[in-house]
């Protein structure tokens, strides 16, 4: 499998990373890069792009390792196999252990009491060790006999490498906000996918933050592994209804969808974008029109289940019937319990609009005018079909007794 990266989001991505670690009081990579990266401006300006590209490619993946971010993400989700880790001193240190043997031969010369110069702040050493990975079957340090391997931040990985095999390339782009941020597989149709993730720049600025990059980009790379896993069937399918529907299906079918996700990672003792309770109080957002007994069970069910298909995540989001007969005991509520329950964002059966203001019976605190003036208009419709408020405004006005 090829893993790419834009030469945007690699220039982007060094620049802020640099500069981060710059304004940190760590001189020692950006004064580096600047001393390659400066002289190309005295290049003929044909050649200078090539020439900073070539920079930023190496701080990108070579000096401050930034790819490996992605590389770990397609291991923790089972998209390339874990590759083999060794233990290797940070670049300081290491710098460190070159001088050491002129600074100590300097301070032999000294005469006696004679006092030492003081490193730099920026020169000082700093004796914690950093993992490196290694790419699978390159040499790596022998392991002592019945010594345990080295299992910092470890993580029990899917190492099945038929997604290896299905994938033919992984290109990691920039975004442009947070909008634009995500994964997608194109080509898959034709049987040779790509994936290609969009990320900001700005995640790979600070390295305290490192974590959440991680989180991020394995929560996509779920997604996309979703997309060529036959299992989960993955199809583009038409929503039908107004642009309001769609929005409203899309916007419940993605957090179904990110919940799926979410509780798999937990299971495996990967770090998500999100916890579950703060996927649950997304969850009793769309859905707080449920009663809240009911509305828990809904949402464990979800988390527990271990295998679930597209389709099955379109039906849930597309029909609440569909979703509470599968998490719902039939004992719990009655056929016109379920009757009354309209969920946010759904749309009026009066004036079609989306609707987060519900009147679910307007039969129980409406005058009879209001319900017979309803009925002139729409005589299919019931009043265990509710209404938005505005509507049964709009007719209690009519009727005389608003």
């Amino acid at each position: 499998m090829k893993v790419s990266y834009s030469a945007q989001l690699m220039e982007e991505s060094v620049f802020r990373h640099l500069n981060h670690l710059e304004r940190s009081g760590y001189r020692a990579d950006y004064d580096e890069f600047h001393s390659l990266a400066d002289p190309i401006y005295e290049l003929p300006e044909d050649d200078r792009e090539a020439a900073f590209e070539k920079v930023n490619r190496l701080f990108f993946l070579e000096r401050l390792k930034l790819g490996d971010h992605v590389l770990r993400a397609l291991e923790a989700v089972g998209l390339i196999p874990k590759r083999k880790r060794t233990v290797r001193r940070s670049s300081l240190a290491q710098k460190a252990e070159l001088e050491e043997p002129a600074m100590l031969e300097a301070e032999e010369d000294k005469e006696p009491g004679q006092p030492t110069e003081a490193m730099d702040d920026g020169e000082q050493i700093q004796g914690e060790k950093t993992s490196t990975a290694v790419a699978e079957g390159e040499d790596e340090p022998e392991q002592r006999e019945n010594e345990p391997e080295q299992s910092d931040d470890e993580i029990a990985y899917d190492l099945a490498r038929e997604f290896e095999e299905r994938i033919k390339e992984v290109i990691v782009k920039r975004g442009i906000n947070k909008v634009d941020e995500g994964s997608n597989v194109l080509n898959r149709v034709s049987g040779n996918p790509l994936i290609e993730m969009r990320v900001l720049a700005s995640r790979f600025s600070n390295p305290e933050e490192a974590q959440e990059l991680d989180a991020f980009l394995i929560h996509e790379f779920m997604h996309a592994k979703d997309m060529v896993d036959p299992e989960f069937d993955y199809e583009d399918a038409f929503i039908p209804g107004n642009p309001s529907v769609k929005n409203l299906i899309t916007a419940r079918f993605r957090l179904l969808w990110n919940m799926y996700v979410d509780s798999r990672l937990a299971r495996m003792g990967v770090v998500s974008v999100l916890p579950k309770e703060a996927r649950y109080r997304e969850f009793d957002n769309f859905y707080r029109k449920i009663p809240e007994k009911q509305r828990r069970g809904i949402f464990e069910g979800l988390w527990q289940t271990e295998k679930l298909t597209h389709e099955e995540l379109l039906s849930m989001a597309t029909d609440l019937d569909t979703l509470m007969s599968k998490y719902v005991d039939p004992g719990d509520m009655s056929e016109e319990e379920k009757d009354y329950i309209h969920l946010q964002g759904s749309p009026c059966p009066l004036c079609k609009f989306p609707t987060y203001n519900w009147v679910d019976d307007p039969e129980s605190i409406c005058d009879e005018m209001v319900i017979e003036a309803i009925q002139i208009d729409f005589p299919d419709w019931e009043s265990k079909d509710g209404g938005c408020d505005r509507c049964i405004e709009v007719y209690e006005l009519r009727a005389g007794v608003g």
